[in-house]
């Protein structure tokens, strides 16, 4: 919670917070966790429920200095790449070597 400033790490919404290990998760911490509100669990769990526009939130978490957060949001671009701001999003996104790794490691 302190780390995320009491909101969704992935769009800021601060209401229905919960902890989402991104997997895989081996030996589960804070590191390879993030807060999530309500809607983004429901559209990580379920994929074919996306609402494409609620992830143009991702254009700003995408720079969050959290590793676990930058996988998330490569991860949910990804399954987004068909729409052209994900897209773009994608190709200006950087991660360190050993974090796409881990975001590629599904």
């Amino acid at each position: 919670m302190q780390r995320g400033s009491s909101k969704c790490e992935l769009c800021g919404f601060e209401h229905t917070l919960s902890v989402y290990e991104i997997p895989p998760a081996s030996d589960p911490s804070v590191e390879q966790s993030i807060l999530v509100c309500e809607t983004c669990h429901n559209q990580i769990e379920e994929p074919e429920k996306m609402d494409v526009n609620h992830w143009r939130c991702l254009n700003d978490s995408m720079w969050n200095p959290e590793p676990a957060v930058q996988v998330m949001a490569w991860r949910l671009l990804k399954r987004l790449d068909s729409e052209d701001w994900a897209q773009d999003l994608l190709d200006t996104l950087y991660l360190e070597p050993e974090v796409q790794q881990w975001a590629q490691a599904t």
